[in-house]
């Protein structure tokens, strides 16, 4: 491992200890407004913070020693620390003295959101210079992710405040996440049969590429809330003056305006890495097929769109983190998803709604940029006979 890397990683496992030591690990609340006490894991955790320091001391000696055989067992220590933080919380909350006050919660700190941060830093050091560093962290936090979906399902963790919200709004919460996900995935592909063509277009006709490219661009550089404000003016005079259009559910707020701002931040991305795409591959090779006899369509499907995908693909991993990320701001005009979830804990100034928005959120993305990027590394691997 680099120096540089068990710098880092030993940073990160330090962190890992303050956070046992100084930081508040959990914040009891009378209620789900008022603010409360914070709580340490020493307090929390009992012996059991013991237990956790020890554990991360280990990663630490485990990273200056600096064998190779280490990153594997660094990997397993971290994960171990996460399950027993997650064990020993749900047990702590059980308790008679959080559960006093009918209407009390407790609420995650934010030493427990520190761990996150040093497992990342320790995760990022030991995996640093390896060609397959990416892969290795995106398992990693997989099953990281896999560990906490367990204990959230067996019920270990119900008292707290983030799972009594979600107890309160488990019919809406799921009806949200589809809602979400589906805006913003059809919106991608909307983006992709609109976009690919586009930047097929832009290379081979070079005249065209300044035009276009200047409309893509606009679109791209005006703030999001902004150009959902445009759009929502010319869309809702249309729904006034139309009926078909009226009948047909478009108007200025909902669903169609956050549509098609969400296309035209997708066309972005797509484009110009199609057109990036194209242009990486070597002119000479196109020559050679040329003389071979094959026509411009065939070299187009057999030669320049499987060596161009890779990049066509890292386009559209943009795009689809990037949609899932804009499409809060339908919460805002009626087009629903999880941005009407974390606007509502906003207004009602409950932290705990708005993690049970911004959660599923990052998870999202975190799958999707995932599934992504193993098609990439599959394909690279698979097809072109290439491997980061």
């Amino acid at each position: 491992m680099p120096d540089s890397g068990k710098k880092i990683s030993i940073l990160g496992a330090f962190i890992l200890i303050l956070s046992f030591l100084l930081l508040s690990f959990a914040e009891y609340r009378p209620n789900r407004v008022l603010s409360g006490t914070n709580i340490g894991a020493r307090e929390l955790f009992g012996s059991g913070c013991f237990l956790l320091i020890f554990l991360s001391i280990l990663i630490i000696f485990l990273i200056i020693t600096n064998h190779k055989g280490h990153k594997l067992i660094i990997t397993v220590t971290s994960l171990l620390i996460m399950g027993l933080v997650l064990y020993l919380f749900g047990i702590a909350i059980e308790k008679e003295t959080f559960n006093i006050i009918p209407n009390g919660r407790i609420s995650l700190g934010i030493g427990f959101w520190a761990i996150f941060l040093g497992m990342e830093m320790v995760m990022s050091g030991c995996f640093k210079g390896d060609k397959k560093c990416i892969l290795y962290r995106r398992v990693f936090y997989t099953i990281l992710f896999l560990m906490v979906f367990v204990f959230l399902l067996s019920g270990h963790l119900n008292n707290l405040s983030i799972m009594k919200e979600f107890f309160n709004r488990s019919n809406t919460f799921f009806r949200q996440i589809r809602r979400h996900f589906s805006l913003s995935l059809f919106s991608v592909i909307a983006g992709l049969i609109i976009g690919i063509p586009i930047g097929v277009l832009i290379y081979k006709e070079r005249k065209m590429k300044s035009t276009i490219l200047f409309l893509i661009n606009l679109g791209q550089t005006i703030p999001t809330l902004s150009l959902l404000g445009i759009i929502m003016v010319p869309l809702s005079l249309l729904s006034q003056q139309n009926k078909f259009l009226k009948d047909m559910g478009i108007s200025g707020v909902g669903f169609t305006p956050a549509f098609i701002v969400l296309v035209i931040y997708a066309l972005f991305p797509v484009v110009h890495n199609t057109i990036a795409g194209l242009k990486m591959i070597d002119y000479e090779l196109l020559e050679t097929a040329a003389g071979l006899g094959m026509k411009n369509n065939t070299i187009f499907w057999k030669i320049q769109l499987p060596l161009s995908l890779p990049i066509i693909l890292g386009g559209i991993r943009i795009a689809i983190t990037q949609s899932i990320g804009n499409t809060i701001l339908a919460g805002l005009i009626g087009g629903g998803g999880l941005g009407s979830i974390i606007f509502l804990g906003l207004a009602q100034a409950a932290p705990d709604l708005i993690l049970l928005g911004v959660i599923p959120l990052i998870a999202m993305a975190f799958l999707m940029d995932s599934v992504i990027s193993f098609l990439i590394f599959y394909y690279k691997k698979r097809y072109l006979g290439l491997a980061e």
